[in-house]
């Protein structure tokens, strides 16, 4: 199994964006992160599949982007091992993008490779060979980040059990498109042939809470 520092993402990413139905600046930023047990779901390739299908040139396609990652990941609910999840409201458009770049950045710094992309109807793919060792707990993370015209968190309590995941991604899919703003998706590793170990977990995932 790869390390983190070694390992590779996939990610899809749209700025923020005109909507016609929005009075005013405020911005909604919300962060799912959940840890699947990698051994027994094909997340992986779900997910790789729903990005090269994505029409990220339009806001139709993208918001479908959302609702079958949100969809992919509550099939996949019997699998889900850690949770880390929190929404918060900015003032203004300028304040929700460097909160969106910070965090972006840093998951971005867990990794050292983009194994697939698509911008803008850009796709680009690399390939990345794992290397794996058997007999070690085996995770993969996926991570949403999310921003919406909403005036207020999309939740406020801890995300801290499947019941209130759930809840929160039935919140993402369920919303209006016209509320989409801005949305990045990712997930390590790329490969299904590879995962992380409990110690990557631990090292570079403290935060996440065990459901």
């Amino acid at each position: 199994m790869s390390s983190l520092t070694d390992s590779e993402f996939n990610f899809l990413l749209i700025q923020i964006m005109p909507n016609n139905e929005l009075e005013n600046d405020i911005v909604t930023l919300t962060k799912l992160q959940v840890a699947l047990g990698a051994r027994v779901t094909s997340i992986q390739s779900e997910l790789s599949n729903i990005t090269i299908a994505a029409d990220t040139e339009t806001n139709a396609g993208l918001f479908d982007l959302l609702h079958e990652a949100t969809e992919c990941l509550l099939k996949h609910s019997e699998h889900w091992t850690h949770v880390l999840g929190h929404s918060e409201t900015f003032p203004s458009r300028e304040a929700a993008q460097i909160a969106f770049d910070k965090s972006s950045l840093k998951e971005r710094r867990k990794y050292s490779a983009e194994t697939l992309s698509n911008v803008e109807g850009k796709i680009q793919q690399q390939e990345v060979s794992p290397e794996t060792e058997a007999g070690e707990a085996a995770y993969v993370v996926v991570t949403v980040l999310v921003g919406t015209a909403h005036d207020r968190p999309l939740f406020t309590a801890p995300i801290a059990s499947a019941a209130a995941l759930k809840s929160a991604l039935n919140t993402l899919r369920s919303m209006s498109s016209d509320y989409l703003m801005i949305l990045e998706l990712l997930w390590t590793p790329q490969l299904e042939s590879d995962t992380l170990t409990e110690g990557e977990m631990a090292s570079d995932y403290a935060d996440l809470i065990a459901i």
